[in-house]
């Protein structure tokens, strides 16, 4: 997953400078689901703007006297989140690594797009699933224990894959996909008591 894409993401909520985006993200425990180092944000900040993706709106004073640049999504940067999202919609892969982070702004995505895109994922699993039970029957007499756990574990992990996402369609499919009650809370800690 790309940090753009999260950072895109978060930028959609308001402005903000790179310090608060990297909170943000830390308080969605976005470090537990994806690939991204959130330490890496910074750099990737810097190629966003110098892409035209996202542009600085003001700079605040902090404490120790420096400056903070904040920033805000462009109308370039909300057509490159969309396309960001898609495509993670349409990586193939187990969804822990291709869905959750890109499920943090299932809210701002094109939920037609989604639903198709939800559809094609749920009948590759299909095939996948179909795929193993001839494999699995045919290697069962010579196959090693370690090969057997792992036979179960590939068609285990696709079933639990497969249920997920029809969940995920049912909801996009009835559209009973929403934000969070108060955006506000967001930038909260994970110990505040009061976050959501």
């Amino acid at each position: 997953m790309k940090a753009s894409l999260l950072i895109l993401g978060v930028l959609h909520r308001g402005n903000f400078h790179p310090y608060e985006i990297k909170r943000r993200l830390e308080n969605a425990m976005v470090e537990c689901y994806t690939d991204v180092d959130v330490g890496t944000l910074y750099y990737a900040v810097r190629q966003l703007e110098k892409d035209g993706l996202i542009s600085a709106v003001s700079k605040e004073h902090v404490a120790r006297g420096g400056v903070r640049t904040v920033y805000r999504i462009t109308a370039k940067g909300k057509a490159e989140f969309q396309e960001l999202l898609r495509r993670q919609f349409e990586e193939e892969g187990p969804v822990s690594q291709t869905l959750y982070g890109a499920l943090l702004f299932l809210h701002l995505c094109d939920l037609a797009l989604v639903e198709e895109l939800v559809r094609r994922k749920i009948a590759h699993l299909d095939e996948l699933i179909a795929k193993l039970v001839p494999i699995s029957k045919r290697l069962r007499p010579v196959i090693s224990t370690g090969g057997q756990h792992l036979l179960r574990h590939l068609d285990k992990q696709r079933r639990l894959d497969r249920e997920w996402l029809k969940g995920l369609l049912a909801d996009i499919t009835a559209r009973r996909v929403r934000d969070v009650a108060d955006p506000s809370r967001l930038g909260r800690g994970v110990n505040d008591k009061s976050r959501v």
